[in-house]
């Protein structure tokens, strides 16, 4: 939330308070969800991009932002092995989300309708 490039869409999305019900429902969506990928848990039953379609102005460099951020936070809390993995992980997953923001049909009438470029 603090980081001047993408904490406003943060701010945004969830609101300020980190303890809210919105923050803590993304919170444990978000480890549901890394459990997914990491352990094949099966809790994660959400779709990881649809809710992020709908953020405006959202760009690739915001996406490379995010994958830094998770990347520093990583290797604060993990060895570093599995530090590598988080990120190789992240920047997959970023690099998935840019291309179904750019090529995916329905996004772009959506932005045609919004006059999203």
């Amino acid at each position: 939330m603090k980081d001047t490039q993408i904490g406003h869409f943060f701010v945004l999305e969830l609101g300020e308070d980190i303890t809210s019900e919105d923050w803590t429902e993304h919170i444990d969506l978000l480890v549901d969800f890394w459990a997914s990928v990491f352990l094949g848990d099966t809790l994660y039953k959400s779709d990881p991009y649809g809710p992020h379609f709908t953020i405006i102005g959202l760009g690739k460099e915001d996406f490379t932002r995010w994958v830094e951020l998770f990347s520093e936070s990583a290797y604060k809390v993990y060895i570093p092995e599995i530090a590598d993995q988080f990120r190789e992980k992240g920047i997959s997953y970023s690099e998935d989300f840019m291309q179904k923001l750019n090529s995916d049909s329905n996004l772009k009438a959506l932005k045609s309708a919004i006059n999203w470029e």
